[in-house]
């Protein structure tokens, strides 16, 4: 079932389905759902729930898989997922990237009614940062931004934003999780 973002984006919201070529994006699926990705429990799915978003504190807390992080690699991964997202970026973007600063995976575990998670900024020292959500399914979760516009997951689709503007995610009611991979740089 794929359905529409839900609001017109605005001009700095690009929204691209089919981002990556089929088999490109099943090996990268793979990786994540069949492979042996190493999966870690993070505490708090935002550092400030001052809205109270997250109506269960149960359900507070997702799994991250961390490919790069300060110019370094953090994973056995990260060689084959940032060379085939680097190569489809500057396709879709036509841009050259001065730095890429961080790479991961997220996965949020399937929850009675899609919970909204607390808005957020990727990063609020890093003035200029862009960030991309990459969806490997397709649920009914969803990336919020703050003018209402949602993004819905479905799986090859790419949204880019400004990551210095404030955006949430979601969990997912209808499958067992809603997995995506975050992408920032310069």
């Amino acid at each position: 079932m794929t359905k529409k973002p839900r609001k017109k984006s605005p001009s700095d919201l690009r929204v691209i389905d089919n981002f990556l070529p089929t088999n490109e994006f099943i090996t990268i699926k793979d990786l994540f759902v069949n492979g042996n990705a190493p999966w870690y429990r993070a505490e708090g799915i935002s550092g400030d729930d001052s809205t109270n978003a997250i109506v269960n504190p149960l359900d507070n807390y997702y799994f991250s898989h961390l490919l790069y992080l300060n110019y370094l690699p953090r994973s056995d991964f990260w060689e084959q997922v940032h060379t085939v997202l680097h190569t489809a970026m500057q396709k879709h973007l036509g841009v050259q990237f001065r730095n890429i600063t961080r790479i991961k995976a997220n996965l949020y575990t399937r929850t009675e009614e899609v919970q909204v998670h607390p808005f957020h900024v990727d990063s609020s020292d890093q003035s200029g940062l862009q960030g991309m959500v990459f969806s490997l399914n397709t649920c009914d979760g969803y990336t919020g931004f703050l003018d209402g516009t949602e993004v819905d997951s479905v799986e090859n689709r790419a949204v880019f934003f400004d990551s210095t503007q404030k955006h949430h995610s979601t969990s997912t009611s209808n499958a067992p999780y809603r997995l995506n991979i975050n992408v920032n740089w310069l």
